[in-house]
């Protein structure tokens, strides 16, 4: 285990000492603070809020609002009317009260956070002009009042996000985040395994330390490098929300509009499961490789094999039969399981057996990468042919 921890602390100052990293960092958490500050102070100001009473039994007299003096409210007759305003910027909220058996309001903003204290100001109005009609409808004593006093419903809804493109953007975006983090670590350790073995390095190494070791330190080191970016996002939005431009239960809120905690935890999951089943092939092709220079030729099989699942969500319905059986396959899992398990095509069942399958999957690639790395790491001919790759598996 001590040879582990120096091996990997090793290649993660290789991989923290370069420039390029460490710039990209900062420049995406300066980014991440950017797209804050321009969401808090561009457009609509919160100062400027439309509101619809479509409600016939629960309506807010006009002079309430004036508890509110920092505020320019706009009352308007019709949601349509409202959103025109939103769209042009002369206004950053819609608050639209509803119902007339029980009272609800839709939120409609531009800005990432919709005015809280807006939010809260109806929402304590209404309550209580619900309970007053119950109490008089019912007659109901005390106790019964305190049941009710429950909050009422709020949907919130964000400009211009539809729920067809919410579906493309899962089927879009998770698969490419699977790809791109296989891809980019990948090929930084398949790159890093070849010029270690053209320069030497790796038989000074190997000699104090077992190569299954090694690789493992490597690969781990480079998803270390590769998970910086996004440490520095979550610094970004921290600072943010300290510099007052974002709510982190806004952020909170966005997320949930997709994801429930479980599916959360799946992604993760699936994508770490994903990417060790194929990142331990890509350690494996370095140290077949004879050269940097021949490392492409040695990557393009792994390379067509990772790249094609990508296309699948793109190209095949989720639910078909066929995504159905490919679902089960692990290089496709990864870009499959989770669009399915939240589009509701894959109940937990199907999600237990897969993860089961791509964990069996991911520990048979380590043994035999394993392998292949310790017998490829000193093979030094010219070309790698099959019978040579038969011997590297069976030593």
């Amino acid at each position: 285990m001590r040879k582990f921890g120096i091996t990997f602390w090793f290649y993660a100052k290789e991989h923290f000492k370069k420039k390029s990293l460490i710039i990209l960092a900062v420049f995406v958490a300066a980014t991440v603070g950017i797209i804050f500050a321009i969401d808090h102070f561009g457009g609509g100001s919160y100062a400027d809020i439309a509101i619809v009473q479509e409600s016939n039994s629960f309506v807010v007299p006009d002079e309430l609002f004036n508890e509110l003096p920092e505020r320019n409210f706009h009352f308007v007759d019709s949601d349509d009317v409202a959103r025109t305003m939103l769209d042009d910027g002369d206004v950053s909220d819609i608050f639209i009260i509803q119902g007339d058996a029980r009272p609800e309001m839709t939120i409609v903003t531009s800005h990432i956070s919709s005015d809280r204290e807006v939010e809260i100001f109806l929402t304590q109005i209404l309550t209580a002009q619900y309970l007053e009609a119950t109490i008089i409808q019912y007659d109901l004593p005390v106790d019964v009042i305190v049941e009710l006093t429950t909050p009422i419903m709020i949907h919130s809804e964000f400009a211009d996000l539809e729920s067809l493109i919410a579906v493309e953007i899962i089927n879009m975006v998770l698969p490419m985040m699977i790809y791109m983090l296989i891809m980019l670590s990948g090929q930084g350790v398949a790159n890093s395994v070849a010029s270690e073995k053209t320069s030497r390095v790796m038989e000074v190494m190997l000699g104090k330390v077992h190569p299954t070791i090694t690789m493992i330190s490597k690969i781990l080191s480079s998803l270390l490098g590769i998970l910086l970016p996004i440490i520095a996002v979550l610094l970004g939005i921290i600072a943010a929300s300290i510099a007052g431009l974002i709510e982190l239960e806004a952020i909170v809120n966005i997320i949930n509009e997709f994801f429930s905690v479980d599916a959360l935890i799946l992604t993760v999951i699936v994508l770490f499961l994903g990417y060790f089943c194929f990142i331990f092939l890509f350690a494996a092709a370095g140290a077949i490789a004879n050269s940097v220079e021949s490392l492409t030729s040695t990557l393009t099989p792994l390379i067509y094999v990772t790249m094609i699942p990508l296309f699948l969500p793109m190209l095949l319905d989720l639910d078909s039969m066929v995504m159905n059986i490919l679902v089960y396959v692990p290089f496709v899992s990864p870009y499959v399981l989770v669009q399915r398990f939240l589009l509701g095509y894959s109940g937990m069942l199907e999600v237990g057996i897969v993860s089961v399958l791509m964990v069996i999957f991911g520990v048979l690639t380590l043994v035999i990468s394993a392998r292949l790395y310790m017998n490829g790491i000193s093979h030094t001919s010219e070309k790698v042919t099959i019978k040579d790759f038969k011997k590297m598996l069976q030593k």
